[in-house]
This record gives C-alpha cells, sequence and structure tokens, in this order.
C-alpha cells in the first residue's frame, strides 16, 4: 500500500547493520530503541500527511494519497478522506470505497463493511482484482474473529466461495506474477502443508519490496506465522520483530505485530519488556482509534500490568526486609544513635523553613486574589514550591526512621491534591462544570464524594495554567509521563468538538475566568 518511505535516509545504516547481525538480542535491542523513539516517527509521519494536505490545488489524486496514509495511521481520519471521493469520477470513487471496505475490515466493523457492498457492483475492470480481494479479506477476517460458532462457519463458506470469485478475477485479468497471486499461493501451499514452498514464495515477495517500509511489515508478519506453524520459536519470533521494527520506523499506529511481542516476553517472562511493548501497543490503539486493535491490547496490557506491578511489590519487599536489617545492625551502634538525632535535628530546622515556605505561599494566594493577570505564575509556583516540600520531607522523614515512607509521602500527596484544588477552584469556581460541557455525555466525570476534582481534572487545569508538558504535569502531580499521556489521550477522545482542539478549548475556559 505505500508507495514511499519516509524513514530510508535516517536508517539505511541501521538497516545495513541488522542484515550483519542476526540474533535475537541485536533485534530486541533495536526495537527497545526503536519503542523508547516512537513519537519522533510517529510525529515524522504526521509531518508527511501534512505536507500532503498543504497541496493545492487538492486533486482526487492527493485526496487518495492522503486518505492512504491514514489508512494505518489514524482510522477515523481516512475515513473522512475516503469519504470525500464517493463522489467523485471514476476510478477514484472505487479506489475510495475499496478503501473503506479494507479499513472498515481490518478494524472489525463488518456490519458496516458489508453496508459498503452494493457501492462495489460496478466498478472499473482494472480494479475487479482489488474489489475481489477486498471482500475475500471482508469474510476471512469475519471468520476468524465472530465469536457465535454458526456465524464462523457462515463466514468460512462464503469466504470459500469469495476466494473462488478472487482467483476468477485474476484469471480473467491475466494476474498471473503479482503479490496478490503470490499472496494466495502461500495459503494454497499452507493448506497443503507443504510450508518449504510458502516459504520460498514469501522470499520472492520479499525480494520485491523496499526493505523496513510497511509491505515489508505485512510481508515479515507472513513469514513469522509460517515459521510458527512449523515449530521454528526463535525465527517465528525474529521476523515478527523485524516486521513490528518497521512498523515503528514507518509510523505506523495500525500494528498487530507489538502487542504480539509483548504477549511473547510476558510468557516467556521477560516483563520489562512486556510491560514497554504492551505500552506502546495501548498508545497506538488509542491514537489509531480502532475496537479491535484496542480490546486486544487491553486485555494483554492489564494482565502485564498486574504482573509488572506485583514484581515491584516483590522487589520493594527484599527492600524493605533489607533496610530493616541495616537499622537492627545501625541501632547496635552507638554512631546510628547520634546520626538519628543530628537527623532529627535538621528535621526540626527544615520545618521551621517549612513553615516560613507556607507563610510565602499564603501571600501568595492573597496576592492571586488580588492580581489575576499573574495568578497562573503563581500557582505554578505554589505547586513547584509544595511539591519540593513533599519530596524533601519525605526523604527526611526516611533518614529519620520514618517505618512506611510510601505510606507518609501518598499522606502527604492526598493533602497537596486538596489544597491544589481549593485553590484552583477559588480562581476557577465553574471549572468542572465548564470542562464536562466540553465533553460527550459518556465521557463525562464526576469527582468522588469527598473530592472536588480528579486526576483528569487536575492534570487539564494545569494545561489550562499553560503547563502543557507530560513530563511536568508528571512531576507536579506524582504519576508516570506515560500515564498522564494516557490520560490526555483519553480526554480528548471523549471531545464533544475536534480531538485536535481540545486542550486550546480548555485552556479559553481561564481566558473566560481571567
Amino acid at each position: 500500500m505505500y508507495k514511499r518511505l519516509l524513514f530510508i535516509p535516517l536508517f539505511m545504516g541501521i538497516s545495513m547493520a541488522l542484515n550483519a547481525m542476526s540474533t535475537l538480542d541485536s533485534l530486541f535491542a533495536t526495537y527497545d530503541d526503536a519503542v523508547r523513539h516512537s513519537s519522533h516517527y510517529i510525529a515524522s509521519h504526521q509531518r508527511y500527511i501534512d505536507s500532503l494536505r498543504s497541496i493545492r490545488p487538492l486533486s482526487n489524486d492527493v485526496k487518495l494519497r492522503v486518505a492512504r496514509e491514514y489508512q494505518y495511521f489514524q482510522s477515523d481520519s481516512a475515513v473522512v478522506w475516503y469519504s470525500y471521493l464517493t463522489n467523485a469520477p471514476e476510478p477514484y470513487r472505487s479506489k475510495a470505497y475499496i478503501g473503506l471496505l479494507e479499513l472498515t475490515t481490518s478494524i472489525g466493523k463488518y456490519n458496516d463493511a458489508i453496508s459498503l457492498l452494493p457501492a462495489l457492483d460496478s466498478i472499473p475492470d482494472t480494479l475487479r482484482v482489488d474489489c475481489a480481494e477486498a471482500i475475500w479479506r471482508l469474510y476471512f477476517e469475519g471468520s476468524m474473529h465472530h465469536s457465535l460458532p454458526p456465524l464462523r462457519e457462515q463466514w468460512a463458506n462464503i469466504a470459500k466461495e469469495r476466494y473462488g470469485a478472487l482467483l476468477h478475477e485474476m484469471q480473467a485479468q491475466s494476474v498471473h506474477s503479482s503479490n496478490i497471486r503470490l499472496r494466495y499461493e502461500i495459503l494454497q501451499a499452507i493448506d497443503a502443508g507443504n510450508f518449504d514452498l510458502a516459504l520460498a514464495i514469501n522470499d520472492t515477495i520479499l525480494s520485491r519490496i523496499t526493505e523496513w517500509s510497511h509491505p515489508f511489515a505485512i510481508e515479515a508478519y507472513t513469514r513469522s506465522t509460517l515459521y510458527e506453524s512449523m515449530g521454528m520459536d526463535r525465527k517465528h519470533v525474529e521476523w515478527l520483530i523485524r516486521s513490528a521494527i518497521a512498523d515503528v520506523w514507518c509510523g505506523i499506529t495500525d500494528n498487530g505485530s507489538s502487542w504480539l511481542i509483548a504477549k511473547e516476553c510476558f510468557e516467556s517472562g521477560d516483563l520489562n519488556r512486556a510491560y514497554l511493548y504492551s505500552n506502546y501497543s495501548l498508545t497506538n490503539a488509542s491514537f489509531f482509534n480502532a475496537p479491535t486493535r484496542f480490546i486486544q491490547t487491553y486485555a494483554l496490557g492489564h494482565e502485564i500490568a498486574s504482573s509488572y506491578e506485583q514484581k515491584l511489590k516483590r522487589s520493594s519487599t527484599t527492600m524493605t526486609i533489607a533496610l530493616i536489617v541495616s537499622a537492627i545492625l545501625l541501632i547496635v551502634l552507638v554512631a546510628g544513635v547520634l546520626y538519628s538525632l543530628r537527623q532529627n535535628r535538621r528535621l526540626h530546622i527544615l520545618n521551621k523553613e517549612i513553615a516560613a515556605k507556607n507563610a510565602t505561599l499564603n501571600a501568595f494566594n492573597r496576592q492571586l486574589k488580588d492580581a489575576n493577570k499573574v495568578k497562573e505564575q503563581y500557582i505554578c509556583r505554589y505547586l513547584e514550591v509544595y511539591n519540593d516540600y513533599i519530596r524533601r520531607l519525605t526523604t527526611m522523614a526516611r533518614r529519620a526512621g520514618e517505618k512506611d515512607p510510601a505510606a507518609f509521602m501518598d499522606r502527604e500527596m492526598e493533602n497537596f491534591y486538596r489544597s491544589f484544588d481549593d485553590t484552583f477552584l477559588s480562581l476557577y469556581g465553574t471549572f468542572v462544570e465548564d470542562f464536562n460541557a466540553l465533553l460527550r455525555p459518556e465521557a463525562r466525570i464526576q469527582p468522588k464524594p469527598g473530592e472536588r476534582m480528579t486526576i483528569e481534572m487536575r492534570i487539564f487545569a494545569l494545561i489550562l495554567l499553560g503547563i502543557t508538558s507530560s513530563a511536568k504535569i508528571a512531576e507536579l502531580l506524582c504519576y508516570s509521563p506515560n500515564t498522564i499521556s494516557n490520560y490526555r489521550v483519553k480526554m480528548k477522545n471523549g471531545a464533544l468538538g475536534d480531538r485536535e482542539t481540545f486542550e486550546q478549548e480548555v485552556q479559553q475556559i481561564g481566558n473566560r475566568n481571567a
């Protein structure tokens, strides 16, 4: 589908290195690096799409290119751009409907896909093979994913009929050596149990496409499934990683390989990588906005996250035991007692400093009420000082022998959240109602009893104040940057209006109340 590889100049050297290294460890290392820098590749892909959208005049050729770029990047945008062409002259109209059929099939909206079929009753001869392939794939995918056995059997029978129709169209159109024909020869070889022939055909396809392109990712995934069927687990995982690397480098967000690798790592006990890859898959699924992808990744991601949390708890328990032993040894030593006393004196001094800072904070609050033009600056300073206070107090409490520093910090953070809520809502009294007014009814949120704001509201309260960096927000609220990003994406997906301008609309709440 992709005729243009976005990142060849950047990664030619890496490609040559990968060809020279065949070990699984080297592939994992490359994939780790690609995932950690995935936002760069996604941004590059978005810039390329934006450059297409800026072309004037915006011809039907350009619209079709934009739609195809979105097809594996952001499903709702792809639907919009294909829809622009449904009333265009042929062959653009038929190409648009075929694209919509492929897209709705891939994201599991089978009823929507079936509703498109009447529009493909009459198409140009040059597109009949592509159309037959898309229709066959609809029923083939449906037979694999329907939950009810009768429906699976019914769709499987229709898929066999459509497969015969596809072969007939390929013969009628004299399609003998195309990749479409070769893909179905692979299926025939698999049905016959001839995996060596299937691999040889796959070699032929791979020789015709650009390495590390999106088509390469698709064919690498096919090769991985062949090795899996042959029981060659190492080769299966190696080609699965190659498929995933190509998707990351091309800025593709509709990528099934990533969560399958997360599953492989989880089953092999590599929880760190499983957690990294599952978070990446969940983020992409949310961005791509396809129900089936999110369902596939969410269940696995939840299981991996639970196991990862248990691992951290076990590590924490081990560290706690070690600390207890160390504490017992220190108690025996007089030096430990003296050290403890010295820390208590320092804590007393720190408390005095904190009292002075609290007085400063109170002064900030008074100034906030009297000076609207500088209120955001004071709130930000308030948060930084209070956050610094909590961290330093927790550190000193730990040094002074506090038995449960984590619980101590949790209590202080609860106080921090309440203080922040009270301060913020004293300036933006209708923020909760104004924020919910920007969301669809089913996406609106309400604070729990005893709370004034939720974590989502606090995140967007900070955005209103001009703090837009997820890393900075995470630092102030004591969450991970990935968690903050996920909350932001979740709220944008629930926007009543345009998701791309949702955060700007939140900031306008501040302008109205300023």
